[in-house]
């Protein structure tokens, strides 16, 4: 049977943690309820800024505005022709490729206002590509209850994920509910020890960026050549 999550199913499992009486689904004015709210909110920056998983990774086409009409001044240099308009919930950039899946690598990512949009975001500037995708990360809300937000797709969210955001939890509100120095301290290591096998998991489903042959691994060369002139 497929195991789903809920905010209220992880709050639940972080008050359980701390030693604290569980929640209700009608309860949303207890003092317990907002401290988990908090929490619960704190808990989702905390993991998901700061890290890359695919559950809050995003691949996306962008178009980007020809600017080789803008006035010198009105852009990095004059050597960029194009600027791509990063989408609003970008976190952290981690690459651009071409429509044909070819990385570029000659970029600028420029975090002032957008030139070529009155809104206030990121954009790339690019020399040849015009359209190209995207990946960065991004901060789920959770709280968002629309259709298609992550609001709504929580229950997607991998077990190790959804045990991670209940330590981070549990770490930040123990002391404020139970006044337990200890078994904060204990939590928090035991949140640390989860992060690092979450990251390790992660590793282990994605493809490897580069596979080890002669022609890459720098190892493999100077052990060969140990010893020649």
């Amino acid at each position: 049977m497929a195991i789903t999550h809920t905010k209220l199913e992880i709050m639940n499992t972080a008050l359980r943690m701390v030693g604290s009486y569980h929640l209700e689904s009608t309860d949303t004015t207890s003092s317990t309820y907002e401290i988990s709210d908090r929490a619960f909110d704190d808990s989702v920056l905390a993991v998901f800024s700061n890290n890359i998983f695919a559950y809050n990774t995003k691949h996306t086409y962008l178009t980007g505005t020809d600017i080789t009409a803008y006035a010198a001044a009105d852009k990095p240099n004059t050597y960029w022709n194009y600027e791509v308009s990063m989408p609003l919930d970008t976190n952290l950039f981690l690459g651009v490729t071409d429509p044909d899946g070819y990385e570029i690598t000659d970029y600028y990512l420029n975090y002032e206002n957008s030139l070529s949009s009155s809104s206030e975001q990121s954009s790339l500037f690019l020399k040849d590509n015009q359209n190209v995708y995207v990946d960065y990360t991004f901060i789920p809300d959770l709280d968002d209850a629309a259709a298609g937000t992550h609001g709504v797709a929580i229950s997607r969210m991998p077990s190790f994920l959804a045990r991670l955001v209940a330590l981070n939890m549990a770490s930040n509100m123990c002391v404020e509910l139970s006044g337990d120095d200890a078994r904060a301290e204990k939590l928090y290591n035991q949140y640390t020890l989860a992060l690092r096998r979450a990251r390790v998991m992660e590793g282990r489903s994605s493809p490897a960026q580069q596979y080890i042959t002669d022609a890459t691994s720098s190892i493999l060369s100077a052990h060969r050549n140990y010893g020649k002139i």
